[in-house]
Protein backbone atom coordinates (compact mmCIF):
# COMPACT_ATOMS: atom_id res chain seq x y z
CA UNK A 1 0.00 0.00 0.00
CA UNK A 2 1.50 3.04 -0.59
CA UNK A 3 2.71 5.30 2.07
CA UNK A 4 0.95 8.21 0.74
CA UNK A 5 -1.04 9.10 -1.75
CA UNK A 6 -1.76 12.50 -3.20
CA UNK A 7 -4.99 12.60 -5.56
CA UNK A 8 -5.25 14.68 -8.46
CA UNK A 9 -7.68 17.90 -7.31
CA UNK A 10 -8.77 20.20 -10.63
CA UNK A 11 -11.14 21.61 -8.04
CA UNK A 12 -11.20 23.01 -4.51
CA UNK A 13 -13.59 24.06 -2.39
CA UNK A 14 -12.87 27.21 -0.32
CA UNK A 15 -15.35 30.08 1.07
CA UNK A 16 -17.40 32.49 -1.11
CA UNK A 17 -17.91 36.10 -0.73
CA UNK A 18 -21.77 37.26 -1.26
CA UNK A 19 -23.01 40.78 -2.61
CA UNK A 20 -23.77 42.95 0.25
CA UNK A 21 -26.64 45.19 -1.63
CA UNK A 22 -29.35 43.54 -4.08
CA UNK A 23 -29.69 44.88 -7.65
CA UNK A 24 -32.83 46.30 -8.53
CA UNK A 25 -35.21 44.06 -9.68
CA UNK A 26 -35.25 45.90 -12.92
CA UNK A 27 -31.42 45.60 -13.35
CA UNK A 28 -28.92 43.71 -14.98
CA UNK A 29 -26.80 42.22 -11.56
CA UNK A 30 -23.43 43.87 -11.58
CA UNK A 31 -20.77 43.00 -13.99
CA UNK A 32 -17.21 41.55 -12.94
CA UNK A 33 -15.45 44.27 -15.00
CA UNK A 34 -15.76 46.75 -18.20
CA UNK A 35 -15.86 44.41 -21.04
CA UNK A 36 -13.84 45.46 -24.07
CA UNK A 37 -14.94 46.28 -27.80
CA UNK A 38 -13.60 43.25 -29.14
CA UNK A 39 -16.68 40.67 -28.80
CA UNK A 40 -16.06 37.04 -28.95
CA UNK A 41 -18.44 35.65 -31.45
CA UNK A 42 -21.33 34.19 -29.79
CA UNK A 43 -20.20 35.14 -26.29
CA UNK A 44 -22.72 36.77 -24.18
CA UNK A 45 -22.44 40.42 -23.02
CA UNK A 46 -24.85 42.44 -20.47
CA UNK A 47 -26.93 43.44 -23.31
CA UNK A 48 -28.03 39.71 -24.62
CA UNK A 49 -27.70 38.52 -20.99
CA UNK A 50 -31.59 38.38 -19.54
CA UNK A 51 -32.21 40.39 -16.26
CA UNK A 52 -30.53 38.17 -12.95
CA UNK A 53 -32.78 39.03 -10.15
CA UNK A 54 -31.48 39.49 -6.50
CA UNK A 55 -29.85 36.49 -5.13
CA UNK A 56 -32.19 34.80 -2.91
CA UNK A 57 -32.60 31.44 -0.45
CA UNK A 58 -33.78 29.64 -3.18
CA UNK A 59 -32.92 31.64 -6.40
CA UNK A 60 -30.55 32.00 -8.52
CA UNK A 61 -26.77 31.67 -6.35
CA UNK A 62 -24.52 32.37 -9.65
CA UNK A 63 -24.20 32.69 -13.25
CA UNK A 64 -21.18 31.87 -15.53
CA UNK A 65 -21.33 33.33 -18.95
CA UNK A 66 -24.65 32.56 -20.05
CA UNK A 67 -25.64 29.62 -17.36
CA UNK A 68 -26.79 29.75 -14.45
CA UNK A 69 -26.14 27.95 -10.88
CA UNK A 70 -29.57 27.70 -8.63
CA UNK A 71 -29.26 27.22 -4.61
CA UNK A 72 -31.53 24.46 -5.57
CA UNK A 73 -28.64 23.10 -7.72
CA UNK A 74 -25.83 23.61 -4.90
CA UNK A 75 -28.44 21.57 -2.54
CA UNK A 76 -29.19 18.38 -4.57
CA UNK A 77 -25.25 18.13 -4.61
CA UNK A 78 -25.42 18.29 -1.18
CA UNK A 79 -28.00 16.33 -0.36
CA UNK A 80 -26.29 13.45 1.87
CA UNK A 81 -25.12 16.33 4.06
CA UNK A 82 -26.75 15.91 7.51
CA UNK A 83 -28.94 19.29 7.89
CA UNK A 84 -27.32 19.93 10.91
CA UNK A 85 -23.59 20.16 9.07
CA UNK A 86 -25.16 22.65 5.89
CA UNK A 87 -23.48 25.57 6.99
CA UNK A 88 -23.46 28.85 5.05
CA UNK A 89 -20.27 28.62 3.88
CA UNK A 90 -20.60 24.70 2.91
CA UNK A 91 -22.93 25.79 -0.07
CA UNK A 92 -20.65 28.72 -0.77
CA UNK A 93 -17.57 26.77 -1.49
CA UNK A 94 -19.84 23.74 -3.28
CA UNK A 95 -21.25 26.65 -5.41
CA UNK A 96 -17.73 28.40 -6.05
CA UNK A 97 -16.56 24.43 -7.21
CA UNK A 98 -19.52 24.19 -9.41
CA UNK A 99 -18.88 27.78 -10.91
CA UNK A 100 -15.53 26.39 -11.46
CA UNK A 101 -16.44 23.45 -13.46
CA UNK A 102 -18.86 25.04 -15.67
CA UNK A 103 -16.26 27.81 -16.70
CA UNK A 104 -13.63 25.26 -17.87
CA UNK A 105 -16.64 22.88 -19.27
CA UNK A 106 -17.37 26.57 -21.34
CA UNK A 107 -14.03 26.73 -22.33
CA UNK A 108 -13.92 23.65 -23.60
CA UNK A 109 -16.79 23.41 -25.58
CA UNK A 110 -15.51 26.90 -27.14
CA UNK A 111 -12.61 25.18 -28.30
CA UNK A 112 -14.59 21.70 -29.90
CA UNK A 113 -13.15 19.99 -27.35
CA UNK A 114 -15.21 16.08 -26.97
CA UNK A 115 -14.34 12.92 -24.76
CA UNK A 116 -15.42 9.78 -26.64
CA UNK A 117 -17.13 6.89 -25.20
CA UNK A 118 -14.05 4.82 -25.97
CA UNK A 119 -12.09 7.26 -23.80
CA UNK A 120 -14.57 7.03 -20.80
CA UNK A 121 -13.84 2.77 -21.10
CA UNK A 122 -10.54 3.25 -20.47
CA UNK A 123 -10.32 5.81 -17.84
CA UNK A 124 -13.13 3.67 -16.15
CA UNK A 125 -10.54 0.32 -16.50
CA UNK A 126 -7.65 2.69 -15.02
CA UNK A 127 -9.98 3.61 -11.98
CA UNK A 128 -10.70 0.07 -11.34
CA UNK A 129 -7.37 -0.88 -11.19
CA UNK A 130 -6.45 1.90 -8.82
CA UNK A 131 -9.27 0.42 -6.15
CA UNK A 132 -8.16 -3.23 -6.80
CA UNK A 133 -10.86 -4.91 -7.44
CA UNK A 134 -14.17 -4.61 -9.78
CA UNK A 135 -15.94 -5.44 -6.77
CA UNK A 136 -14.07 -2.38 -4.58
CA UNK A 137 -14.57 -0.29 -7.65
CA UNK A 138 -18.59 -0.88 -7.69
CA UNK A 139 -19.42 -0.32 -3.90
CA UNK A 140 -17.21 2.78 -4.13
CA UNK A 141 -19.46 4.23 -7.23
CA UNK A 142 -22.63 3.29 -5.30
CA UNK A 143 -21.57 5.42 -2.84
CA UNK A 144 -20.07 8.16 -4.03
CA UNK A 145 -22.48 8.50 -7.35
CA UNK A 146 -25.05 6.18 -6.89
CA UNK A 147 -25.09 4.70 -10.59
CA UNK A 148 -22.62 4.12 -12.68
CA UNK A 149 -23.90 6.44 -15.75
CA UNK A 150 -23.64 9.28 -13.30
CA UNK A 151 -20.10 8.52 -12.35
CA UNK A 152 -19.23 7.98 -16.01
CA UNK A 153 -20.52 11.99 -16.48
CA UNK A 154 -18.64 12.99 -13.89
CA UNK A 155 -15.37 11.07 -15.34
CA UNK A 156 -16.38 12.71 -18.73
CA UNK A 157 -16.42 16.49 -17.34
CA UNK A 158 -13.00 15.44 -15.48
CA UNK A 159 -11.05 14.28 -19.34
CA UNK A 160 -12.92 17.07 -20.85
CA UNK A 161 -10.83 19.70 -18.14
CA UNK A 162 -7.91 17.79 -18.91
CA UNK A 163 -8.22 17.30 -22.71
CA UNK A 164 -8.85 21.66 -22.13
CA UNK A 165 -5.05 22.18 -19.98
CA UNK A 166 -3.56 19.81 -23.28
CA UNK A 167 -5.17 22.08 -25.85
CA UNK A 168 -4.05 25.53 -24.27
CA UNK A 169 -0.30 24.85 -23.62
CA UNK A 170 -0.44 23.31 -27.23
CA UNK A 171 -1.78 26.69 -28.47
CA UNK A 172 0.82 28.92 -26.21
CA UNK A 173 3.83 27.00 -28.13
CA UNK A 174 2.38 26.88 -31.58
CA UNK A 175 1.17 30.82 -31.19
CA UNK A 176 3.32 31.96 -28.32
CA UNK A 177 2.56 35.46 -29.18
CA UNK A 178 -1.37 34.85 -28.45
CA UNK A 179 -2.99 35.49 -24.79
CA UNK A 180 -2.02 32.35 -22.65
CA UNK A 181 -2.61 31.35 -19.07
CA UNK A 182 0.74 30.38 -18.66
CA UNK A 183 0.39 26.81 -17.64
CA UNK A 184 3.12 24.60 -16.54
CA UNK A 185 3.92 21.39 -18.18
CA UNK A 186 3.34 18.82 -15.80
CA UNK A 187 6.35 17.28 -15.74
CA UNK A 188 9.16 17.11 -12.79
CA UNK A 189 13.15 16.80 -13.31
CA UNK A 190 15.08 13.47 -12.16
CA UNK A 191 17.46 15.77 -10.01
CA UNK A 192 14.08 17.66 -8.25
CA UNK A 193 12.90 14.68 -7.10
CA UNK A 194 16.38 13.49 -6.08
CA UNK A 195 16.41 16.62 -3.75
CA UNK A 196 12.99 15.99 -2.16
CA UNK A 197 14.20 12.46 -1.45
CA UNK A 198 17.34 13.85 0.20
CA UNK A 199 15.12 17.14 2.27
CA UNK A 200 12.48 14.78 3.64
CA UNK A 201 14.47 11.54 4.81
CA UNK A 202 11.63 11.34 7.35
CA UNK A 203 8.66 10.29 5.00
CA UNK A 204 10.96 7.55 3.58
CA UNK A 205 11.92 5.95 7.07
CA UNK A 206 10.43 2.40 7.94
CA UNK A 207 6.79 2.94 9.06
CA UNK A 208 3.97 0.91 10.78
CA UNK A 209 0.74 1.60 9.27
CA UNK A 210 -2.75 0.96 9.51
CA UNK A 211 -5.97 1.09 7.39
CA UNK A 212 -9.08 1.00 8.57
CA UNK A 213 -13.07 2.13 8.31
CA UNK A 214 -15.04 3.46 11.43
CA UNK A 215 -19.00 3.48 12.42
CA UNK A 216 -18.71 6.53 15.10
CA UNK A 217 -21.74 7.91 16.95
CA UNK A 218 -21.12 11.01 19.03
CA UNK A 219 -22.76 11.50 22.08
CA UNK A 220 -23.04 14.14 24.83
CA UNK A 221 -25.11 12.89 27.75
CA UNK A 222 -25.38 9.49 29.33
CA UNK A 223 -29.04 9.73 28.09
CA UNK A 224 -28.01 10.49 24.53
CA UNK A 225 -25.06 7.51 25.51
CA UNK A 226 -27.55 5.29 25.88
CA UNK A 227 -29.73 5.86 22.80
CA UNK A 228 -26.37 5.52 20.33
CA UNK A 229 -25.85 2.39 21.91
CA UNK A 230 -28.65 0.81 21.03
CA UNK A 231 -28.29 2.23 17.53
CA UNK A 232 -24.45 0.46 17.41
CA UNK A 233 -25.85 -2.26 18.13
CA UNK A 234 -28.42 -2.22 16.17
CA UNK A 235 -25.67 -2.11 13.33
CA UNK A 236 -23.66 -5.03 14.63
CA UNK A 237 -26.44 -6.83 14.20
CA UNK A 238 -27.06 -5.57 10.66
CA UNK A 239 -23.35 -6.61 9.79
CA UNK A 240 -23.84 -9.89 11.48
CA UNK A 241 -26.46 -10.60 8.70
CA UNK A 242 -24.07 -9.59 5.94
CA UNK A 243 -25.04 -5.51 5.63
CA UNK A 244 -22.16 -3.82 4.05
CA UNK A 245 -19.63 -1.72 6.49
CA UNK A 246 -18.60 0.72 4.21
CA UNK A 247 -22.57 2.11 3.67
CA UNK A 248 -23.32 1.61 7.46
CA UNK A 249 -20.53 4.22 8.34
CA UNK A 250 -21.44 6.24 5.27
CA UNK A 251 -24.92 6.84 6.48
CA UNK A 252 -24.95 6.13 10.02
CA UNK A 253 -21.70 7.95 11.49
CA UNK A 254 -22.03 11.22 12.68
CA UNK A 255 -18.41 11.86 13.10
CA UNK A 256 -16.81 13.70 10.08
CA UNK A 257 -13.64 11.72 10.51
CA UNK A 258 -15.30 8.27 10.17
CA UNK A 259 -18.10 9.50 7.72
CA UNK A 260 -14.77 10.79 4.95
CA UNK A 261 -13.17 7.56 5.92
CA UNK A 262 -10.04 9.45 6.93
CA UNK A 263 -7.91 6.45 8.35
CA UNK A 264 -6.53 4.91 6.05
CA UNK A 265 -2.79 4.64 5.46
CA UNK A 266 -1.80 6.00 9.18
CA UNK A 267 0.52 5.70 11.91
CA UNK A 268 0.40 5.51 15.40
CA UNK A 269 1.40 9.36 15.49
CA UNK A 270 -1.17 10.11 13.49
CA UNK A 271 -4.02 8.89 15.84
CA UNK A 272 -2.94 10.19 19.00
CA UNK A 273 -4.57 13.51 18.35
CA UNK A 274 -8.05 11.55 17.74
CA UNK A 275 -8.30 8.32 19.99
CA UNK A 276 -7.34 7.55 23.77
CA UNK A 277 -4.34 5.43 23.95
CA UNK A 278 -5.81 2.29 24.60
CA UNK A 279 -8.12 2.86 21.08
CA UNK A 280 -4.72 3.39 19.55
CA UNK A 281 -3.21 -0.26 21.08
CA UNK A 282 -6.58 -2.22 20.22
CA UNK A 283 -6.22 -0.81 16.59
CA UNK A 284 -2.30 -1.48 16.20
CA UNK A 285 -1.61 -4.14 18.76
CA UNK A 286 -5.08 -6.64 18.92
CA UNK A 287 -6.84 -6.32 15.83
CA UNK A 288 -6.56 -8.33 12.87
CA UNK A 289 -6.78 -7.73 8.99
CA UNK A 290 -10.48 -8.33 8.25
CA UNK A 291 -11.47 -8.07 11.79
CA UNK A 292 -14.87 -6.00 12.87
CA UNK A 293 -14.89 -4.77 17.03
CA UNK A 294 -17.15 -4.82 19.62
CA UNK A 295 -18.55 -1.54 20.28
CA UNK A 296 -15.59 0.56 21.99
CA UNK A 297 -16.67 3.75 23.82
CA UNK A 298 -13.92 6.32 23.37
CA UNK A 299 -13.85 9.63 24.74
CA UNK A 300 -17.48 10.94 23.59
CA UNK A 301 -18.00 8.51 20.72
CA UNK A 302 -19.34 5.00 20.48
CA UNK A 303 -17.55 3.14 17.71
CA UNK A 304 -17.12 -0.03 15.54
CA UNK A 305 -13.94 -0.56 13.87
CA UNK A 306 -13.37 -2.64 10.59
CA UNK A 307 -9.80 -3.20 10.02
CA UNK A 308 -8.40 -3.39 6.35
CA UNK A 309 -5.08 -4.12 5.95
CA UNK A 310 -2.16 -3.72 8.38
CA UNK A 311 1.86 -2.56 6.74
CA UNK A 312 5.30 -3.00 8.25
CA UNK A 313 7.29 -1.21 5.90
CA UNK A 314 10.86 -1.34 5.40
CA UNK A 315 12.96 2.39 4.86
CA UNK A 316 12.30 3.06 1.17
CA UNK A 317 15.25 3.74 -0.77
CA UNK A 318 15.21 6.50 -3.76
CA UNK A 319 14.19 4.36 -6.20
CA UNK A 320 11.10 2.64 -4.59
CA UNK A 321 10.00 6.65 -3.02
CA UNK A 322 10.37 8.00 -6.65
CA UNK A 323 7.05 7.59 -8.24
CA UNK A 324 5.59 8.64 -5.49
CA UNK A 325 7.48 11.58 -4.95
CA UNK A 326 6.64 12.23 -9.17
CA UNK A 327 3.29 11.98 -8.55
CA UNK A 328 2.94 14.17 -5.59
CA UNK A 329 4.91 16.88 -7.18
CA UNK A 330 3.12 16.91 -10.52
CA UNK A 331 0.04 17.66 -8.32
CA UNK A 332 1.06 19.74 -7.01
CA UNK A 333 1.55 21.52 -10.59
CA UNK A 334 -1.86 21.07 -12.05
CA UNK A 335 -3.11 22.74 -8.56
CA UNK A 336 -1.51 25.20 -9.66
CA UNK A 337 -2.49 25.02 -13.10
CA UNK A 338 -5.89 24.88 -11.87
CA UNK A 339 -5.66 28.51 -10.35
CA UNK A 340 -3.70 30.05 -13.49
CA UNK A 341 -6.66 28.69 -15.75
CA UNK A 342 -9.61 29.87 -13.57
CA UNK A 343 -8.26 33.66 -13.19
CA UNK A 344 -7.26 33.40 -17.16
CA UNK A 345 -10.78 32.79 -18.03
CA UNK A 346 -12.28 34.74 -15.53
CA UNK A 347 -11.23 37.76 -17.36
CA UNK A 348 -12.99 37.89 -20.12
CA UNK A 349 -16.10 35.82 -18.47
CA UNK A 350 -19.68 37.42 -17.17
CA UNK A 351 -19.50 36.26 -13.64
CA UNK A 352 -22.28 37.20 -11.25
CA UNK A 353 -21.88 38.07 -8.22
CA UNK A 354 -18.28 39.43 -8.88
CA UNK A 355 -16.94 38.49 -6.24
CA UNK A 356 -17.71 34.78 -6.90
CA UNK A 357 -13.88 33.71 -7.05
CA UNK A 358 -12.57 36.55 -4.32
CA UNK A 359 -11.82 34.57 -1.01
CA UNK A 360 -9.74 31.39 -2.30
Amino acid sequence: MSRWIVSLVLVSAAGLGCSSAAAPANQMAPTQAARSEAVEPGKPTAATLPVVPPPSKDGIAARINNEIITWKDVLEVLKEIRPADLTLDLKKSKLREMAEERMFLQSAKRNNLTVTELELDEAQRRDIRMYGTEDEFEKLIRIKYGTKTAYREEKRKQLLVLKLYRHLMQQSWTNPGNKSPGLMLDFVAPQVIRQYYNDHPDQFQAIEQIAFMRIGLQFSTERVEEVKRTVAESLLRKLDEGAEFTMLAYFYSDVPRAKDFRDRGVGRKDLESFYTPETVHYLFDVMKEGETSPILKDGKTLNIFKMERKINEAKQSFEEAQPKIRNMLENLMREENRKKLRDFLRKDAYLWPPDLFEFE
